[in-house]
């Protein structure tokens, strides 16, 4: 009997002995795979979508996609392409217009300009058939606004676009919080561990 309550009482004290603490150190460079419960952003960019935007799942070509509107069919979407050309924000915002067959710009000087991305973009905007390509059926008595952000600094250089297609009522609706929403987007490399002073 005497040895199962010394046995007992010196189980008390291992179990209630303290494990010492493990000093890790990190540098800011260091990476590490994201687990469950880390946020993950597409390219990096972090975005704050309002309530009345209904998310839909995203795609190779579309970081972020959504759809608003009374029907529900329009639709906003985030791409990331590179930019392989000085005039490659021309080209693009090109390829815009004559979505909606209108005539091309030469220069981007004369756009309007709204601020994303600790930078500026160029703002778009087309109205009347939509031909978005890649099989779809042309939309007709359709609006555009859309932002070309040139992040012509990163490597490699990129433009970040927010474009919004709809109804011209519904889009109009909308464009107070599709320029908001171009406002919150920010780069958030999440998998890259902070120094303990970062954070």
């Amino acid at each position: 009997m005497g040895r199962v309550l010394g046995f007992c009482g010196l189980l008390a004290i291992v179990s209630g002995c303290k494990q010492a603490e493990r000093v890790v150190t990190l540098t800011e460079a260091d990476r590490r795979d994201l687990v469950l419960w880390d946020k993950s952003y597409p390219g990096d960019l972090k975005d704050q979508a309002p309530l009345q935007w209904r998310r839909v799942p995203w795609t190779q070509m579309r970081y972020y996609n959504y759809r608003f509107g009374a029907a529900g069919d329009g639709e906003i979407w985030l791409t990331v392409v590179p930019s392989r050309a000085e005039d490659s924000v021309l080209q693009n915002i090109n390829r815009w217009y004559n979505q909606f067959r209108m005539p091309e710009i030469t220069s981007l000087d004369d756009l309007k300009q709204e601020p994303a991305l600790k930078t500026a973009g160029y703002l778009v905007e087309a109205e009347g058939t939509y031909y978005g390509g890649m099989g779809a059926e042309p939309r007709e008595d359709s609006k555009m606004l859309a932002l070309a952000i040139p992040q012509l600094m990163e490597t490699p250089p990129r433009i970040v676009t927010i474009k919004m297609v709809g109804s011209p009522a519904d889009v109009e609706a909308e464009r107070q919080r599709f320029l908001e929403y171009c406002k919150t987007l920010e780069f958030s490399d999440v998998d890259v561990i902070e120094t303990p002073e970062a954070k």
